[in-house]
């Protein structure tokens, strides 16, 4: 049909460019943190790419949602602007035909972020922390740029390293600089251990990553105080890595199948929140067909401000419940405590959105026949 295709050629359009806006400003955001932990040595370089790709379809199923309900709400605002749908309701094409016109982008968009939140961004997430969790366990060889400060932070202090060249193929380091600083957890007071040695190498003692230092200095004391311990080493060892342990994955990697067979709360939350996210498409692009009702002078966006707060409302109720249901054991939640009530207010608020017009015009009518 000719009126389908036209709704939906715009509706691609439109739909494609708000996802594309979305992106670049959700994307830009995330990958200036991830640029920045690159620029101390947190990640390396030619990984930044890469853990940004696995992020990408969390982001997806996120953006497009929101993408549709305002292309919606755009492109029947500029065909109420410019008297496109008085003239088609002259003709007698009411909002059953719009709604049938829709149905293929939205079932299509439907099936898209099903994809994702059922199987893509959970395998992504779960690439992407072993990518993460590899990038944590690198060797300071890997860290450190010649010349240059490496500084890392942990739980209760800071680590700068310095090495003035790096022979990566032999592993060794020459011209060494070590500054610990540490807040003591008994006293509560700070420390500085500072370390320069001649040269220095990787060795492993006990499943732990060692840099052994050779002829060397260590000064030893509190920050503003004349106390400083002054030690000269033949050969000491600094330890330059964590324990490797077995990280347990986190539940929002989890897969589907697996979700469905625990009695995790924390999994029942993630699973309740992966069918609201493919559900949140048809109920709001049903709610955007009576919300883009605007009279010409309003402008194609007149109401997009409500709109999308009313949007960000539902988002933000299962997003709270989503973290509520988290703490809380199944056997022990009340039985209002579930997503799918939300779902059903809004299907309710869809309803009154598509009465409230007849309401009123039958109340005016009420009003006229008793002023009579």
């Amino acid at each position: 049909m000719i009126l389908n295709r036209y709704i939906n050629r715009q509706l691609l359009v439109t739909t494609l460019v708000v996802t594309f806006v979305l992106v670049m400003v959700l994307v830009t955001g995330r990958f200036i943190k991830y640029l920045a932990d690159a620029a101390v040595g947190e990640i390396a370089a030619d990984a930044l790419f890469l853990i940004m790709a696995y992020r990408l379809p969390e982001f997806l199923q996120l953006i497009l949602p929101l993408s549709l309900y305002i292309g919606i709400l755009l492109v029947l605002g500029g065909m109420y602007v410019t008297n496109e749908i008085t003239v088609m309701n002259a003709c007698g094409i009411g909002r059953k035909a719009i709604i049938r016109a829709m149905s293929v982008p939205v079932t299509v968009t439907v099936m898209i972020i099903a994809a994702f939140a059922l199987y893509i961004t959970p395998l992504g997430d779960e690439e992407g922390a072993k990518l993460r969790d590899a990038q944590r366990d690198r060797s300071i060889l890997e860290l450190l740029t010649p010349g240059r400060f490496h500084t890392r932070s942990s739980d209760g202090g800071s680590r700068a390293t310095y090495a003035g060249s790096v022979d990566k193929e032999k592993g060794v380091l020459e011209n060494v600089f070590l500054s610990d600083f540490r807040i003591n957890p008994e006293t509560k007071r700070s420390e500085l251990v500072t370390v320069w040695a001649a040269e220095g190498r990787m060795v492993q003692h006990e499943g732990m990553n060692y840099l052994e230092l050779l002829d060397g200095k260590q000064y030893q004391g509190q920050p503003g105080a004349g106390n400083f311990r002054n030690v000269t080493f033949e050969r000491g060892l600094v330890r330059v890595g964590e324990e490797k342990v077995d990280r347990t994955p986190k539940v929002r990697s989890w897969p589907t199948a697996k979700l469905i067979n625990s009695e995790n709360p924390e999994a029942n939350a993630e699973l309740q929140w992966r069918i609201s996210l493919i559900l949140i498409v048809p109920i709001m692009s049903l709610a955007a067909i009576p919300l883009a009702r605007v009279n010409p002078r309003q402008g194609r966006f007149g109401k997009i401000i409500p709109a999308v707060l009313l949007y960000m409302l539902y988002m933000g109720v299962l997003l709270v419940l989503r973290s509520w249901l988290a703490d809380i054991p199944v056997s022990q939640r009340p039985w209002y405590y579930h997503m799918a009530w939300v779902h059903v207010l809004a299907l309710m608020m869809v309803f009154v959105l598509y009465n409230w017009s007849d309401w009123r015009r039958a109340r005016s009518a009420r009003k006229a026949r008793v002023a009579v």
